[in-house]
């Protein structure tokens, strides 16, 4: 009868008789924090290596050969290198494609970088002049060779464009579609004198 006895009582002991504190801790909201923390520090490395991974030789972007970048003083700077043949329009998709990707990663880590879906680039380019250059490899040096030289500003809603000279400009395709679907100029009604 008295093992029967210490059973039960180390049966009703273990049973709800205590307390758990770590389910929910003593004077501590059982509520998880769910709200932005300011002032969070980007580890720029791991941006790097996300941005390495989904850009640099990857299955979507197999010409991507190198990205170097830094931000200082609400600039950021990004420099790419592609092989030999890229087209700048290839480049200028590419670049447009690093930029969401860059503010994508930063998101990762700062929640309130997130695409909110009002912007093209989300809240990294709304904050900071994003200084983007794409250069074939072999020519890297020679900056008259740069497939992009483009600088997106803070709340710029546009795409990268290629670095295009004032010749190709005028036979670009956009430039033929925009040309032909603008209104034909009015002519001049106004007589001689």
């Amino acid at each position: 009868m008295k093992k029967i006895l210490i059973a039960v009582g180390c049966a009703m002991l273990l049973s709800g008789c205590t307390e758990s504190n770590i389910v929910k801790p003593e004077n501590a909201p059982a509520v998880p924090e769910t709200g932005i923390v300011e002032g969070i520090q980007i580890d720029w490395n791991q941006v790097q290596e996300e941005l390495d991974e989904q850009f640099v030789g990857s299955e979507e972007y197999p010409y991507g050969v190198n990205i170097d970048f830094y931000v200082e003083d609400e600039n950021a700077y990004v420099m790419v290198t592609v092989q030999d043949g890229v087209t700048k329009e290839e480049a200028a998709k590419y670049a447009t494609a690093i930029i969401k990707g860059l503010n994508s990663s930063v998101a990762m880590q700062d929640f309130s970088y997130q695409d909110d879906g009002n912007s093209l680039y989300g809240k990294f380019s709304k904050e900071n002049v994003v200084w983007i250059y794409v250069m074939p490899e072999s020519t890297a040096d020679d900056e008259s060779t740069w497939l992009v030289d483009d600088a997106i500003v803070p709340a710029q809603q546009r795409e990268v464009e290629p670095n295009y000279t004032s010749a190709e400009w005028e036979t670009a395709s956009w430039y033929e579609t925009a040309a032909a679907e603008a209104p034909a100029p009015e002519a001049d009604t106004s007589e001689a004198e």
